[in-house]
């Protein structure tokens, strides 16, 4: 099996979103698209790969997020088998409130961002079931549901190599630093922990994030990862017990990761690109969100 790590050069960076093409003998496949914006750039590199765009046998996505799944309903409306998760298939479809919700969130920028979302035919889109193994040629693909920082998101495993998308965090190689990926409205603590344990239990040999690409030693990432996890909810939930609020959150969370990126000395221009695919306001926002609700069931 041959893995190629397709940067998308998303706003004009190296490192911000990756799609993977995997190889084995005959068989081609796609996890994940990258936006709409940035699918030229995609179809330009598959074809240098020696990859037509339209001969691929099956797109997979992690989740339907405008960064991973944006370009989905364009391969599908080739013809090609899209794989996904069965809580996601009705907007793979019909992606209109998917796009009128990032277009509140994004405003005038919207369409050079993200570039809107091709809806997918019915009949090229495919729901797995949880735990299910996909067959496509020479390569099997196991569905592993992992909540979190979506509710319908799975990583992917290939044997002892998994594609985790946003359940594993962003990192950027040359940096220890790694990003919160807790972006609302759908981010639940106790789920992301419980997926970055799955995932560290399946003692994988590499994993490969769309933000981005492959981290050679999972387990201390895993390791790493939750901590972090847990530290940045934290921070969250002590800021909202003394009644900060949520703008003023926004700011003390940027600086709060700021530090702990620029302590392991993150290039200034590493963490621009991270901010571009995972900013600090959409995470604060998620955490925030998440103990808002914890907090209001309480009482």
């Amino acid at each position: 099996m041959e893995i190629h790590t397709i940067d998308l050069e998303f706003e004009g960076m190296h490192q911000a979103i990756a799609a993977f093409l995997v190889e084995s003998g005959e068989t081609r496949i796609l996890i994940e698209t990258g936006p709409e914006s940035t699918r030229e750039i995609l179809l330009g590199k598959l074809t240098a790969l020696g990859c037509s765009p339209t001969e691929l046998d099956a797109v997979f996505v992690t989740h339907i997020h405008l960064d991973h799944a944006g370009a989905a309903g364009w391969f599908a409306k080739q013809g090609i088998p899209l794989y996904l998760h069965p809580n996601a298939e009705r907007h793979i479809v019909d992606p209109t409130r998917l796009i009128e919700s990032a277009r509140m969130v994004y405003g005038d920028q919207f369409e050079n961002l993200w570039g809107g979302m091709t809806p997918a035919p019915e009949e090229s889109v495919h729901a797995i079931p949880t735990g299910s193994i996909q067959t496509v040629g020479e390569l099997s693909i196991e569905a592993l549901e992992t909540p979190g920082h979506a509710f319908h998101h799975y990583a992917y495993a290939l044997g002892n190599t998994c594609f985790a998308g946003d359940a594993a965090g962003a990192s950027i190689r040359g940096t220890d630093f790694i990003s919160v990926t807790s972006a609302p409205p759908q981010f639940h603590l106790t789920h992301t922990l419980n997926s970055i344990d799955l995932l560290k239990g399946r003692d994988f040999d590499e994993i490969y994030l769309t933000h981005f690409g492959s981290v050679t030693s999972p387990e201390q990432h895993l390791s790493d990862y939750r901590k972090a996890v847990e530290l940045n909810a934290e921070f969250i939930r002590q800021r909202l017990e003394e009644r900060m609020d949520p703008e003023s959150l926004k700011i003390a969370y940027q600086a709060f990761c700021m530090e702990q990126a620029f302590r392991v000395e993150t290039e200034r221009e590493t963490w621009k690109v991270l901010q571009s695919v995972n900013s600090t306001d959409m995470c604060a926002e998620g955490i925030r969100l998440f103990w808002a609700k914890q907090m209001s069931e309480e009482t």
